[in-house]
C-alpha cells in the first residue's frame, strides 16, 4: 500500500481541545456553505463541490451547532513520510507564497472570533503555517475550544474526487461530534481505555461517510469490505489497530446488525449528544465488547460482503 494510499485509507484525524479562553470581508476562494461553516479553499477540488457536499453532511445531523472554518489546499508528489509534529507526510509544495498568505489570514482572522486564548492562538497559527508551508498532507479535524473547529485538508493532486469527497466528509463529521467540543465529556473521554473510544469516533466518520457517498446498501458493503480488508492486512484482531477508521465503522456495523445501536444515531450525529460515548459506549457494556472481539468476522462471498454466523447468530 502506498503512502497515498495509507492516508486516505487511514484518514488520521487529530482531536485537540485548547480549552483556555478568551474575551476577544470573505475572498473569491471563501464561501458560507451553510450557518455556521465557512469554507475557504484553493485546492483543485471546486469550492461549489465543497459547499454542495458540507451543506448536505450538516442538513443530516439532529442539530448542528459546531462553528467550522474549512481550509483547504494542494500538495503535490509525496516527499518523505514524516515532517511534522501531527502524523502528516511531506508533499511538494505547489501553492505560492501569496496563496500561503491569504489562508493564513482567513485563519488568523476566524481565530480572532474564537474563545481560545492569545497563546494558544499563536502556537497553533505557528503550527497551521508549518503545515500549509512546508507540503503536509493534512487531513485534520481540531476542536479550538467549545464548539469552534477548524479542519484543514492537504489536497493530494491527482486524487479522485470521490477519495477527496470521502476525506471532506470525514473530516467535517468530526467536526459535527458534538460531545468533542464539551469539556465535561472530554474529562471523562479516553480513547485508548474504557470509554470515549478512538475507535468509535473514528468509525462513526467512516461509516457516515461510506453511506453518504455510497447510499445504504452499497454504503454497507464498502464498510465490510473496508473492515476485512484492515483486518487481511495484518491479522490484527485490534478494532483500535492500523485503519481504525475502517475497523471502526465495521465493528459500528456489527452493532447496528446485531440490534444493539440504531444505524440514525450515527447518521444523525446524536450518538455524539450528552456524553453517550462517554457513558454508555464503555467496556461496561456488553455489546460494545462483542462489537470489538467480533467485528473482523466478515466474509465474501460472490462479491457480497456479509458478518460470519458467529458475529451475527
Amino acid at each position: 500500500m502506498t503512502n497515498k494510499q495509507k492516508h486516505l485509507h487511514l484518514v488520521l484525524s487529530i482531536f485537540v481541545f485548547a480549552c483556555k479562553e478568551d474575551s476577544s470581508s470573505e475572498s473569491s476562494t471563501t464561501a458560507a456553505a451553510t450557518p455556521g461553516i465557512k469554507i475557504v479553499n484553493i485546492s483543485d477540488i471546486s469550492t461549489t463541490d465543497l459547499e454542495t457536499w458540507t451543506t448536505a453532511a450538516a442538513a443530516k445531523m439532529k442539530s448542528q451547532t459546531a462553528n467550522i472554518l474549512s481550509v483547504s489546499w494542494n500538495v503535490g508528489a509525496a516527499v518523505s513520510v514524516g515532517g511534522f509534529n501531527r502524523p502528516f507526510n511531506t508533499h511538494t509544495v505547489v501553492i505560492t507564497s501569496e496563496q500561503i498568505e491569504t489562508l493564513m489570514t482567513e485563519i488568523n482572522t476566524w481565530l480572532d472570533t474564537t474563545c481560545i486564548n492569545a497563546e494558544t492562538k499563536s502556537e497553533e497559527s505557528t503550527n497551521f503555517r508549518n503545515y500549509i508551508t512546508n507540503g503536509a498532507d493534512a487531513s485534520l479535524h481540531l476542536v479550538m475550544c467549545k464548539q469552534y473547529r477548524i479542519v484543514l485538508m492537504g489536497i493530494i493532486e491527482g486524487n479522485s474526487l470521490a477519495d477527496s469527497k470521502h476525506l471532506v466528509i470525514h473530516e467535517f463529521y468530526h467536526a459535527f461530534q458534538q460531545d468533542l467540543g464539551d469539556e465535561d465529556c472530554s474529562k471523562k473521554r479516553d480513547v485508548e481505555g474504557s470509554n470515549g473510544k478512538g475507535w468509535i469516533i473514528e468509525g462513526s466518520a467512516d461509516y457516515f461517510s461510506q453511506i453518504e457517498i455510497h447510499g445504504s446498501t452499497s454504503g454497507v458493503q464498502k464498510i465490510l469490505k473496508s473492515g476485512l480488508e484492515a483486518y487481511q492486512a495484518d491479522s490484527s484482531a485490534d478494532i483500535a489497530g492500523e485503519a481504525v477508521a475502517s475497523r471502526g465503522a465495521a465493528g459500528l456495523r456489527l452493532m447496528v446488525k446485531r440490534g444493539t445501536l440504531t444505524e440514525s444515531n450515527i447518521l444523525d450525529g446524536s450518538l455524539f449528544h450528552s456524553c453517550a460515548t462517554e457513558s454508555d459506549y464503555t467496556d461496561s457494556n456488553s455489546n460494545i465488547v462483542t462489537a470489538e472481539s467480533k467485528w473482523y468476522k466478515i466474509e465474501e462471498s460472490g462479491g457480497v460482503y456479509s458478518f460470519t454466523s458467529e458475529a451475527v447468530p
